[in-house]
């Protein structure tokens, strides 16, 4: 049996992949000449964040100021909120924790940088600050070079702000078709905010860090000249995501979820007890089609076809599920998925290494 020890459902983490995961990430950014700065909304856990920086890392990126909390209550000392803090209590808080530790957020608007450079001015500080550019997710940040050379002369002008630089995720790779869209997707990225950088430049803006980001195009964006930081998070576990746009092979999965067959109902049909709430309903980030089913089960034919909250029901031909046998399966999407349990086992095949406590888990404000 898989892991009798652990009650099911369980996030399992293969130490030895992981381990090499993280090296392989750190000895590109040390080939190309650029820093490393893992966003560690994918794994939510202090211990590992501390792991990638004395790997090399520079320091961290996160999602949330939450999150920004946690990692500087468990000593880590840089800290890029690679999203914007809107609110007077973000604000308050984010000002709080800049006493703390070295901490640089997101603007791309005017109202936004003012109300934050406000706060900071007020109590004789300033903040670094990076302006987030779109470079085609349409998602947060500014696609239109005036644009970002207005915002970039209002925040040099703002006593309580300091342009840290310039920073962009191309998450629509995650949409791409295959690996020759990924390395377009990810050579835009780099050039694009190069290209930027260097018309700031020109314009006697100083701008420090070109800062690029997500797992997918790190390896084509952080290769081109004038990138200075990649941010990619997923690669620590990597997942069927990835593995669908070419990126890696399941052999380089390293989280999986341990599950119990709770029932076989009727021939070619089986559930477990891992549904909604511990494998995610996400099919692919930002809007990936080539992902079919809900995960992959590891050493068995059959696909998880539905979920319900706590049960996912699995699909089979020719195959042998017995009830209370235990199951692994790599997620579509390994960063929800270490939100959605409190705690995960590294492993070494059978044997349990650590517990490792998901600390910064719910952290999403």
């Amino acid at each position: 049996m898989l892991s009798p020890e652990i009650d099911t459902p369980a996030i399992l983490i293969e130490r030895g992949v992981m381990q090499a995961n993280l090296r392989q990430m750190q000895e590109f950014a040390g080939r190309h000449g650029v820093k490393l700065r893992p966003h560690v909304k994918t794994h939510k856990v202090p211990e590992l964040a501390r792991m990638q920086v004395a790997l090399g890392a520079r320091g961290i990126a996160v999602a949330k100021l939450s999150e920004a909390e946690v990692m500087a209550e468990a000593g880590l000392g840089d800290i890029q909120i690679a999203n914007q803090i809107v609110g007077p209590k973000k604000i308050e808080r984010l000002f709080a924790l800049a006493q703390r530790a070295r901490v640089t957020c997101a603007v791309d608007s005017a109202g936004g940088a003012e109300a934050i450079a406000s706060y900071f001015a007020e109590r004789g500080q300033s903040l670094p600050v990076f302006i987030e550019v779109d470079c085609g997710l349409r998602r947060a940040g500014l696609s239109d070079p005036a644009a970002v050379l207005q915002l970039a002369r209002l925040v040099t002008r703002l006593e309580g702000l300091r342009l840290a630089g310039l920073l962009t995720h191309a998450g629509h790779a995650y949409g791409a078709k295959g690996g020759d869209e990924v390395e377009r997707i990810g050579a835009h990225e780099g050039r694009f905010l190069v290209d930027l950088a260097g018309a700031l430049r020109a314009q006697g803006i100083e701008v420090a860090e070109v800062s690029v980001g997500s797992t997918p195009t790190a390896r084509f964006s952080g290769r081109v000249e004038g990138v200075t930081e990649i941010r990619p998070g997923n690669y620590i576990f990597n997942d069927l995501n990835q593995v669908a746009l070419g990126i890696v092979g399941l052999e380089r999965c390293a989280l999986s979820v341990l599950a119990s067959v709770i029932s076989v109902p009727a021939p070619g049909r089986a559930v477990i007890d891992a549904g909604s709430k511990s494998l995610a309903l996400d099919q692919g980030a930002h809007g990936s089609e080539a992902l079919k089913g809900f995960g992959h089960i590891l050493d068995k034919e059959g696909q998880l076809t539905r979920l319900s909250e706590e049960h996912g029901v699995v699909e089979f031909i020719g195959e042998n599920f017995q009830v209370g046998e235990r199951i692994r399966i790599i997620p579509n999407h390994a960063c929800p998925v270490m939100n959605l349990l409190d705690r995960a086992y590294l492993v070494d095949g059978p044997q349990v290494a650590k517990v490792l406590e998901i600390t910064a888990r719910g952290k999403s404000q």
